[in-house]
């Protein structure tokens, strides 16, 4: 098993919750809205890499797998070149970030993001796990210790 720890440009909110772990998997399936992206590296030093506004999704179905997609807002304009393969990943990156694989709930509190393929290539072929917590339809998730200003909301 392979385990890397999420770097501070996907620290996502914590938030207190009561599920057990039996209730987590089915709580944590659905399509989820990003409602806050941003990055905390050290407590008081928070940047946005997305802006403030991202959008996207993360969706967790229940066969296992796993997607999450997350895009910058306002948009950053057109590329320099007319195609991803043209304009290179150095673009592509600072507008877009996103990942697929599979996923498995561990504990109450923990899910593992079993990577397949994404923009970020350290990714692939590794285990991301998440501390996550639901209150109500907000799920937020992330990586403990680091304080975190993500947050999902459930799409209905």
């Amino acid at each position: 098993m392979i385990r890397s720890t999420l770097p501070a440009a996907l620290v996502l909110a914590l938030a207190p919750s009561a599920l057990t772990a039996q209730q987590a998997p089915s709580r944590l399936i659905g399509t989820w809205r990003i409602e806050a992206f941003c990055n905390v590296d050290t407590p008081g030093d928070t940047t946005y890499s997305l802006g403030r506004r991202p959008i996207g999704f993360f969706m967790y179905d229940p066969a296992g797998n796993l997607m999450i997609q997350a895009m910058r807002t306002p948009h950053a304009g057109a590329f320099a070149a007319d195609t991803v393969a043209l304009a290179g990943m150095a673009e592509v990156r600072t507008s877009y970030f996103g990942y697929f694989g599979t996923y498995t709930v561990t504990s109450d509190s923990t899910v593992v993001h079993h990577v397949t393929g994404g923009t970020i290539p350290s990714y692939v072929g590794t285990e991301q796990p998440r501390d996550y917590r639901i209150r109500g339809d907000t799920l937020s998730i992330g990586v403990a210790p680091v304080p975190a200003c993500r947050r999902l909301i459930r799409v209905r």
